[in-house]
């Protein structure tokens, strides 16, 4: 059905195109004098005018009519931008768990060594009982 509605779509956008182009406005068209002169009366007879501006009417409109139908089909195929297509991958919390303790264990690990790092520095600042002056 999608395949078809395009195919229709464009046959209907190249005959827009078409029926536009060969239209007689303020600067002729492509039946102005440097395609040829008259041609378009020629093909269509005298009445091209009219022709082409029900053509044009018609073409219009199923142009619409085939935008709102492939609007319509893309809706139905997804009903939202945000959602993946991919399904969701199940979440394991027993190796979640296992992450934050050895998480927690490193900080408990840096904690200490910062700890035994400003007790060897505070020894060194502080002078010994025996080392004092008399």
């Amino acid at each position: 059905m999608g395949i078809l509605l395009v195919l229709i779509h464009l046959v209907v956008c190249f005959i827009l195109i078409s029926v536009i182009l060969l239209q007689g406005g303020r600067g002729q068209g492509l039946s102005g004098s440097g395609f040829g002169g008259g041609g378009v009366q020629t093909l269509f007879g005298t009445r091209a005018a009219d022709f082409l501006t029900k053509a044009t009417t018609v073409a219009a409109i199923l142009f619409l009519f085939t935008c709102i139908g492939l609007d319509i089909i893309e809706a139905r195929k997804s009903r939202s931008l945000f959602e993946g297509k991919q399904a969701a991958v199940p979440v394991d919390i027993q190796q979640i768990q296992k992450a934050i303790e050895k998480i927690k264990a490193e900080e408990k690990a840096k904690e200490a060594a910062q700890g035994d790092t400003a007790k060897t520095a505070q020894s060194a600042e502080t002078p010994k009982p025996e080392e004092k002056e008399s």
